[in-house]
């Protein structure tokens, strides 16, 4: 049969064969060269990292938390499979092998606009606690830690489980810890409960002798640079006999964007430095520091207390037979043989302070001149639920200051027998500050919170302790004028006190409800009239709140553009106000003449 033209020779085929084979060899070689090179290229521009990279941070040593390495390949756990590893995600260190939950909690919580400064958090570069060894605690943490920190911050991060610190720790500039999300993730819910629990050492009370050095117990979590570290905090932690301390200089600081956000927090407490005397007390007695706290903070802007549970189950307190404390006359020490006369108490302090810790005091009736620190914007205290026995839930300030949707409760029959410094047997008059919230600052919002407030019986006596008030601004001790504030459908069992500020202008107190066992007193006082001089009311609106007490608007200084209308009261007692405040439709009040 004869072949078709167009058919090669046996010659002309083997050549071309030869030819496709050449190029198609030398197409494999350029083709490896150029993809390997793209690859390279991609992983070491920053700006094409991605957010979680599985590198793996080992400590060189068991006893050194400061010496880590940060491994150049990610190893793998034995107990999870891991994928395999892209060369982009090794370059640029960020992140622990096992990694964890990498939204923004807060742009979870309430939108991604809400406080758009925690979108500078770096929530998305994760180091499980899981991946790093060491021979404390302390020293798994630290590794953690300084890997987020070296590599420009992130997230350590504790799955559920108990983690047992022997001592203190603390956060670097732009660390967070983070917990497991709680099932159930309200604060305010007795449900609440974090499954990442954080253990730390508790006090073993010896009632003899020296008793238990301090320095065994009341640990603290704080930071390590408190003027500087910013973008830092807690997230969904139970944290137990640890306080949280992060505080830079409240005038000249410039840390920033604190979180602390579904912590649950007990037995916390400090011993105070001041006892015992040794001059006449036993050495083993210990006293609660009443200015401790669960949580203080103090920063230049952007502090954010959100969703936290404090001291809903305290167990560490303990009784104190044969407490002793100077008398009222006389010179011959009191000894208290019952050991629940003077406990130490885990609640007998502060809950949450933000922005009114400074060393030496305040200034009275303070201004952004005279107290800058006291008006540092962007802090919001909100949907926290706080329970105390002595001193302040709340106590915060700022300039845009919000306290929102709060829970405040407190224990019904308390009684008390020392007087604050735990030195001296109590007095009739003894004021143990007992209080729900504390504000002060400039263009401040008080809204929504419901708040419970006892005062204590005085020793044996019918006196109960000088205090017991509900929302609180006064011009002492951390106090400021007041230019601007919204106090509004707040509902409580004690007084709301605009308390002796010689300048209270563009106010409004509205839809709020005071329902307070003493009837026969004002239950919103709001009075610029000091001590030593009368003040001046401008702008003040008192409208539509049911109280059944009486209510106080005076500024015998003057005054224009004040208000007080619509108010119900239950008949037990009065309306006092100055003569320039307008008064119309409130009903249910005694109303004698204005004040001139």
């Amino acid at each position: 049969m004869n072949q078709p033209k167009h058919r090669l020779s046996p010659r002309w085929k083997k050549f071309w064969q030869f030819v496709c084979l050449a190029g198609c060899t030398l197409s494999l070689i350029f083709g490896g060269y150029a993809i390997s090179s793209y690859s390279k290229n991609i992983s070491n521009s920053p700006e094409n990292s991605p957010p979680i990279l599985p590198n793996s941070v080992a400590d060189n040593s068991a006893n050194s938390s400061e010496s880590i390495t940060v491994a150049t390949q990610a190893a793998t756990p034995t107990s999870t499979p891991q994928p395999p590893i892209n060369p982009r995600q090794v370059a640029s260190n960020c992140g622990s092998p096992q990694g964890g939950p990498t939204d923004n909690p807060i742009a979870e919580q309430y939108s991604n606009s809400s406080y758009s400064w925690t979108n500078q958090i770096k929530w998305n570069c994760v180091y499980n606690i899981q991946d790093f060894d060491g021979g404390t605690m302390v020293s798994r943490f630290n590794a953690a830690r300084d890997a987020a920190a070296e590599n420009g911050g992130g997230v350590v991060y504790f799955p559920a489980g108990t983690y047992s610190f022997e001592d203190s720790i603390s956060l670097k500039n732009g660390v967070i810890l983070r917990g497991a999300i709680p099932s159930v993730p309200d604060a305010k819910n007795s449900e609440f409960n974090p499954p990442s629990k954080l253990q730390f050492p508790k006090y073993e009370p010896q009632l003899s002798g020296n008793g238990t050095p301090n320095d065994t117990a009341f640990k603290t979590i704080t930071t390590t640079a408190g003027d500087t570290d910013s973008n830092i905090g807690l997230v969904h932690l139970d944290i137990n006999r640890a306080a949280i301390s992060l505080r830079g200089d409240l005038d000249n600081g410039n840390n920033q964007n604190i979180v602390i956000f579904g912590i649950r927090s007990n037995n916390v407490a400090e011993p105070d430095p001041r006892v015992p005397d040794p001059s006449f007390q036993s050495p083993w007695l210990r006293y609660s520091y009443r200015f401790a706290a669960n949580i203080t903070v103090n920063a230049k802007a952007n502090i954010l207390i959100s969703h936290n549970r404090i001291n809903d189950q305290i167990t560490d307190n303990y009784g104190q037979p044969g407490y002793q404390v100077k008398p009222l006359q006389g010179e011959q020490i009191l000894t208290y043989s019952e050991g629940n006369k003077v406990p130490f108490h885990y609640g007998n302090h502060y809950g949450i302070v933000v922005n009114r810790s400074k060393s030496e005091g305040f200034q009275k009736n303070a201004n952004p001149n005279t107290e800058p620190g006291l008006f540092r914007p962007g802090i919001v205290i909100r949907d926290n639920w706080v329970y105390h026995t002595m001193r302040v839930a709340i106590s915060a300030s700022g300039d845009g200051l919000v306290i929102q949707d709060n829970q405040v409760r407190d224990e019904q029959g308390k009684q008390w027998w020392t007087d604050p410094t735990g030195l001296k047997e109590a007095k009739g008059a003894v004021t143990l500050e007992n209080r729900a919230i504390d504000w002060s600052g400039s263009n401040v919002l008080v809204e929504g919170n419901q708040y419970e407030v006892y005062r204590h019986k005085i020793r044996n006596t019918q006196y109960l302790s000088v205090d017991g008030e509900g929302i609180l601004i006064q011009e002492c001790c951390g106090g400021t004028e007041v230019n601007g504030a919204i106090l509004r459908n707040n509902q409580g069992n004690t007084y709301i006190g605009l308390y002796k500020i010689p300048s209270i202008k563009k106010v409004e107190i509205v839809g709020n409800r005071v329902n307070a066992e003493l009837t026969d007193i004002e239950l919103i006082y709001v009075n610029a009239d000091t001590n030593n001089a009368p003040g001046v009311m401008e702008d003040v609106t008192i409208a539509n709140n049911i109280v059944n007490g009486g209510i106080l608007a005076k500024g015998t200084g003057g005054g224009k553009g004040n208000t007080l209308e619509n108010n119900q009261g239950n008949n037990s007692a009065s309306l006092t106000y100055s003569c320039h405040v307008a008064a119309k439709g409130n009903t249910g009040f005694q109303e004698p003449p204005c004040l001139p």
